[in-house]
């Protein structure tokens, strides 16, 4: 499994409560695959610049595993029409997480692609909270394009 440099475009809607909010960000990272699955691997920075190191692992169109270690750390596991929970780790502390996974659309392979999912979130005492997220990823053979891509 061979990584190739890529541009992701991430795309993440929430909506709670009658509210809707969606934050689109492009990063540079990695692709990898041999035929039978792909492993995405980038980095985010939030708005003070704390940085988060993220590894998506699709499994078909079955299920998703998210991991993220650095500033916001957890393990996710998306699977089609089941409940988990996680610990979801900030700065200011961890919450217990539960996710349920509604879809999953998966297209990717070693040359890009598009994986998308949606599922809710719960925490403790708190309504639901309602996901999509979508990554599309396109295969960059122009480090200078992509060199302009890592936050945008």
């Amino acid at each position: 499994m061979e990584k190739q440099r890529a541009v992701i475009h991430i795309c993440n809607e929430q909506t709670m409560d009658g509210e809707h909010d969606k934050i689109e960000m492009s990063v540079v990272g990695t692709i990898s695959g041999d035929g039978s699955g792909c492993v995405l691997e980038y980095t985010e920075y939030d708005e003070d610049g704390l940085k988060t190191f993220t590894t998506v692992t699709p499994d078909g169109e079955r299920s998703v595993c998210v991991t993220r270690t650095g500033a916001f750390g957890s393990e996710m596991q998306f699977e089609v029409g089941k409940r988990s929970s996680t610990v979801y780790s900030t700065p200011y502390g961890e919450l217990v997480m539960g996710v349920y996974t509604k879809r999953i659309e998966n297209t990717l392979d070693e040359n890009g692609g598009r994986l998308a999912f949606a599922y809710t979130t719960d925490f403790a005492q708190q309504g639901v909270m309602h996901n999509r997220m979508t990554l599309t990823v396109r295969v960059s053979d122009d480090g200078a394009e992509s060199a302009g891509a890592e936050k945008l």
